[in-house]
């Protein structure tokens, strides 16, 4: 039987979490429609596409977040393979949502995709209930973030927020991406003041 004392301390990771845009809205057209089944199948689809990439690309899921998920990537995973999937991830999505989800809505939402929130620093691990749990700055910085890119834009689909030592880190190896600098008060981060971070855009 595992025992706290089996698991070490602290992990550095890349933490990437993402959320689908106008979920809410999306699931109550579905149940007015009878057409729910269309989000649990097109949920599953979104699991069974990141544990096939997870097992290709070596990252983990960490956690289900009710419309996204928490990954975890190594602290030192190279930039352009994290880009290059989130990339992928995004135009699958889009595919999908289009086919799977978006027929059968009644009114669909005027604001659909993906937004992302990424950050990296050390992790505490915690056991409990038999189930491994991460606790950690890097988690809620990536949480506040990509609750933070719709500030000031009326259009946040596909885009990711990260800070700006990650993006600096990797730049020279995304020359192509398009990204702005912006600042951003994050609830309960840096004491209220404003972070420095950068926005990309994924599609």
């Amino acid at each position: 039987m595992t025992t706290e004392k089996d698991i070490p301390n602290v992990e550095q990771k890349i933490v990437v979490t993402f959320d689908i845009c106008s979920s809410t809205a999306i699931i109550e057209d579905l149940h007015k429609t009878e057409n729910i089944i269309k989000w649990r199948d097109f949920l599953i689809w979104m699991k069974d596409y990141l544990t096939k990439k997870s097992n290709e690309m070596d990252f983990s899921i960490y956690k289900f977040t009710g419309d996204g998920w928490l990954l975890l990537f190594d602290y030192n995973y190279p930039g352009d393979n994290l880009i290059s999937f989130l990339e992928d991830f995004c135009n699958q999505f889009k595919v999908r949502y289009k086919r799977k989800i978006e027929d059968f809505l009644e009114t669909p939402p005027a604001i659909s995709g993906l937004t992302f929130g990424i950050d990296r620093g050390s992790l505490v691990k915690i056991l409990m209930n038999n189930r491994i749990e991460y606790v950690g700055r890097a988690i809620n910085v990536a949480c506040r973030l990509q609750g933070a890119i719709k500030d000031k834009d009326k259009s946040p689909q596909y885009k990711a927020l990260m800070t700006r030592p990650l993006y600096q880190s990797i730049r020279h190896l995304v020359p192509y991406i398009e990204y702005v600098e912006v600042r951003r008060k994050l609830r309960n981060i840096a004491g209220g003041e404003e972070v420095h971070c950068v926005k990309i855009k994924l599609i």
